[in-house]
């Protein structure tokens, strides 16, 4: 190697190192102005920002970001508000969903209407506008709070397979089940009180529970209940509990039997005898915490509910026209549930006409799903 080779090689080894320590000295020098905040900058939630070495620009909008919510704009990045806590506990007998409020538990939002359409297995939301495929003609729709977040998730139950579908609201993967056998009735609850939504089916041919418990394992039960009779669980006894209840047309009483320390209490509704056509409408109707005994007739659009402050029936309710379909929740907010029908058919098909239970009733019509549509309110804000 000749002599000239020998300095230029010194000469690049000298510019490597220079270039390095440069190198390090920007990058020590950038991160130290970063960390103080002396590059201009936006922030990302209230849209406010800063120029060099910290200096302040002017807001997006004049005002900065409260005026920017009341001219109707959108910030950069959306604020964050707390997940809304559920003051109830949703039970749901087949399509028929059943509320009850937890005493003492604060307030949640009035439920969503919502329906399923068999024809395309699809749910709309009316309250948040949301839309979600899931299931096929022939299925049953069975929402409830299959993961325990507080919010109601999509799901079906199969009978050609026997299969439980649920879409969990928070991961969005779903979750299969088999369960249950042909005509059954399926009756999903928390009856095992650990915020969960239980698989569950009621044997019209036999009178038997079969229930698949979140934590307390698979179990059946006869007690208190026989062929015939119409599922109608919900936490009577106010322990948090889904309690095992019927109706029986028969004899037109309700029997069930409590979580809380395995009392069988049967009560006569007053119902004079009669062929009708029976749906179990059972939830806190008087907001103390248990759920009453109710049943409506589809045939008069007649409520027949049972206090458990005043521990009687109360007169007959009729709301509604014949043939609605009863849709009870707690639609204003109020920890009660309210006298809501929906209307499957005629002139006035998918109204909502619901009864709200204030202190100073009120009527609210809402007109939201179609003929042959299934109305399944909860509450699916997510």
């Amino acid at each position: 190697m000749s002599l000239s080779d020998l300095l230029k090689a010194e000469s690049r080894s000298k510019l490597l190192v220079r270039l390095s320590v440069f190198a390090v000295v920007a990058l020590v020098s950038i991160g130290a102005m970063a960390s103080n905040g002396w590059f201009p900058s936006t922030n990302p939630v209230t849209g406010e920002k800063t120029g060099w070495f910290g200096s302040k620009s002017s807001p997006p909008y004049e005002g900065g970001v409260d005026a920017l919510r009341g001219r109707g704009g959108s910030l950069l990045a959306p604020l964050t508000s707390p997940t809304p806590q559920l003051s109830k506990e949703y039970i749901y007998a087949g399509s028929r969903l059943l509320a009850v409020e937890d005493k003492n538990a604060a307030a949640a939002p009035p439920t969503d209407l919502a329906i399923w359409r068999p024809s395309t297995g699809t749910w709309y939301i009316q309250t948040t506008w949301t839309t979600q495929a899931w299931g096929e003609s022939g299925d049953k729709p069975v929402p409830g709070d299959y993961d325990g977040d507080g919010v109601t998730d999509f799901s079906i139950w199969r009978e050609s397979n026997y299969t439980w579908y649920v879409i969990y609201s928070s991961t969005n993967g779903f979750y299969t089940y088999t369960f249950g056998g042909a005509n059954d009735l399926p009756a999903p609850a928390d009856y095992d009180g650990d915020g969960k939504t239980d698989e569950a089916v009621f044997r019209p041919s036999n009178g038997t529970w079969y229930i698949h418990a979140s934590t307390a394992g698979y179990y059946t039960d006869t007690s208190n209940s026989q062929a015939n009779d119409l599922p109608a669980p919900a936490d009577y006894d106010g322990d948090g509990k889904a309690d095992l209840g019927v109706f029986r047309p028969s004899d037109r009483k309700f029997y069930s039997v409590n979580s809380s320390n395995g009392a069988t209490p049967n009560y006569s509704s007053g119902i004079s005898s009669g062929t009708y056509e029976w749906k179990t409408v059972s939830g806190d109707f008087d907001g103390d915490g248990k759920a009453d005994y109710a049943v409506y007739d589809k045939n008069t659009a007649t409520w027949y509910v049972r206090s458990s402050i005043s521990g009687t029936f109360n007169s007959p309710f009729d709301w509604g026209d014949d043939e609605d379909l009863p849709v009870q929740n707690d639609y204003d907010g109020d920890s009660k549930v309210d006298y809501p029908v929906w209307t499957p058919s005629g002139t006035n098909v998918g109204r909502w006409h619901i009864k709200n239970s204030a202190a100073t009733p009120t009527e609210r019509n809402v007109f939201w799903g179609q003929a042959a549509d299934i109305p399944v309110p909860a509450f699916y804000r997510r």
